[in-house]
């Protein structure tokens, strides 16, 4: 479920994709970008109604987008989840590429790529202590990015998304990386546990009570 639709129930959405499990026609089913409370909701929801669950969770995580840690992976965790992470170059930010701007990214969300703003400062501040550390390592920047995102516990797959096929023979090294826990520290202080630098990066649906004034307003 590529986002939660907060407009339906969660017990009509189970409901439908057991039917598809059911009919042969998909073998299982998870979530992507759900808020820790509907993944506990959707589990015990298919508890009381005897549907199937979703078994994984799809977040977007990276050394830049670190909220997950806070509840939706040890959410995930107690429920049995395995957890699928995207992103962990940030889109781009963490490739080391020093013409970011110019990138084709940048050209469908040029916001989210000005260093000049305060998000962009803060990204852009965090990128040079972050690459003098891979370097420290004997590492590239992309491949820390991705070995940090290996590094969560709760984390079954990190999923990358290179364009070339030197794109993917740069990054696969991460991924037979274990960091040790000093790096992972120098890694917390440059970015603390739990922060997103850029909230716009989070672009899961907004929740109604977010959305309508009304909803959070005794009438």
């Amino acid at each position: 479920m590529h986002r939660p639709d907060h407009e339906t129930d969660v017990g009509e959405t189970l409901s439908a994709l057991t039917d598809l499990v059911r009919a042969g026609k998909i073998r299982a089913f998870g979530s992507s970008m759900f808020p820790a409370e509907l993944i506990t909701e959707a589990q015990w929801t298919a508890r009381r109604t005897g549907t199937h669950r979703f078994l994984t969770e799809q977040s977007m995580y990276s050394v830049f987008t670190r909220k997950p840690e806070g509840a939706v992976f040890p959410t995930a965790q107690r429920h049995g989840l395995g957890v699928l992470t995207f992103s962990p170059l940030n889109g781009g930010w963490l490739s080391g590429r020093a013409d970011l701007p110019a990138g084709h990214r940048a050209s469908a969300r040029p916001s989210q790529y000005d260093p000049t703003t305060p998000a962009g400062r803060l990204k852009a501040a965090a990128l040079t202590e972050l690459a003098a550390l891979a370097g420290e390592v004997g590492m590239t920047l992309p491949q820390l990015a991705v070995a940090f995102a290996r590094a969560h516990p709760a984390v079954t797959s990190v999923l990358i998304g290179p364009r070339t096929a030197g794109q993917l023979d740069g990054l696969l090294p991460g991924a037979d990386v274990d960091l040790t826990d000093d790096i992972l520290d120098r890694v917390d202080a440059i970015v603390p546990p739990g922060t997103d630098l850029d909230p716009e990066d989070n672009y899961a649906t907004t929740p109604p009570a977010l959305r309508d004034a009304r909803l959070r307003r005794r009438r």
